[in-house]
């Protein structure tokens, strides 16, 4: 009797040691495992959040948002969690910082750059130094003209960007003078579709013409590989009609970390001329400034960049 009782108890510690070791696994198998790759959308008591979730337990979850800010949410707090659509699906937009020419107030982060190749005549490169601030170089290959870069960005509210900056060097070898222009600008939206407003000021030592500057660009993401980016200056020159410049573009991602821009741009340009009339009653001729208007168009435009 007593060898049977023993045989009944190890069995039953064996069936309970199974059901247990079971039980864990089933319970291990049903628990929700964050997936990364995944995007939701909760709503809270005071709004909601987007984002990718990095761990979930009974007591809080971990989300980090778009822009790499990650916050801590309690799960009494969660009034409703809904899966989104991957708004990364496009695929990253490798060059944000810049349309064309012009810049857009998104920061390039510290240890980030690139070097843009305007057909293939000027280079302009720009490197970050911090995560706000950013110095670079414009220049082509017989190195004049030359400028220097530096453009100040940060984040200031949501899909909202500032930045301010400008640009100074020389036209060419032994000129004292120098050349360059001021900017502040907002960019609002993202880095896979925005605008932005620039205003600037052109100035040239030499001269005490005022050049206030006015740009608008924008970009577009339409597919993994390809985006739609556009310009337009208008130059707003003292005494004659104001210059425009600008046109459409498509940024294509041709290669890793590499994209080319190929476009077509427009130019609205007055030119002044001299002319001479003969003044009968001086037997002189008359010099007359004249400005006459001119368009151009089509204008192709190709850059090459490379991002690191």
């Amino acid at each position: 009797m007593k060898i049977v009782f023993l045989k009944f108890k190890t069995l039953f510690t064996l069936v309970t040691l199974l059901t247990a070791f079971c039980s864990s696994k089933v319970q291990a198998q049903t628990e929700p495992i964050a997936d990364t790759t995944v995007f939701y959308s909760i709503q809270t008591q005071s709004g909601k959040v987007e984002g990718r979730i990095l761990r979930e337990d009974a007591r809080e979850i971990e989300l980090v948002k778009d822009d790499g800010t990650t916050i801590i949410i309690p799960t009494y707090a969660v009034q409703m969690k809904t899966r989104i659509a991957n708004p990364k699906a496009l695929g990253p937009i490798i060059h944000p910082t810049r349309y064309l020419y012009a810049p857009s107030a998104i920061p390039l982060k510290q240890g980030e750059g690139y070097l843009n190749m305007i057909y293939f005549l000027v280079f302009q490169a720009q490197y970050g130094i911090t995560d706000n601030i950013s110095i670079g170089l414009t220049s082509t290959p017989i190195l004049m003209p030359t400028f220097v870069n530096v453009k100040v960005a940060s984040k200031i509210g949501e899909d909202l960007y500032a930045s301010f900056g400008g640009q100074i060097g020389k036209l060419w070898y032994g000129d004292a003078e120098s050349l360059g222009l001021v900017f502040a600008n907002l960019t609002y939206g993202n880095k896979e579709a925005n605008i932005t407003l620039n205003t600037g000021y052109g100035f040239y030592t030499r001269s005490k013409n005022q050049l206030p500057i006015i740009e608008v660009s924008g970009l577009y993401q339409t597919s993994p590989k390809v985006s739609l980016v556009g310009e337009l200056w208008v130059l707003m020159h003292q005494g004659r009609q104001p210059t425009f410049i600008g046109g459409p573009a498509l940024r294509i991602n041709a290669i890793k970390n590499g994209f080319i821009d190929v476009g077509v741009l427009s130019a609205a340009i007055s030119l002044e001329d001299t002319e001479y009339t003969y003044d009968p009653n001086t037997n002189t001729n008359v010099e007359k400034t004249v400005t006459e208007r001119k368009g151009y168009w089509p204008i192709p435009f190709v850059s090459l960049g490379i991002t690191f």
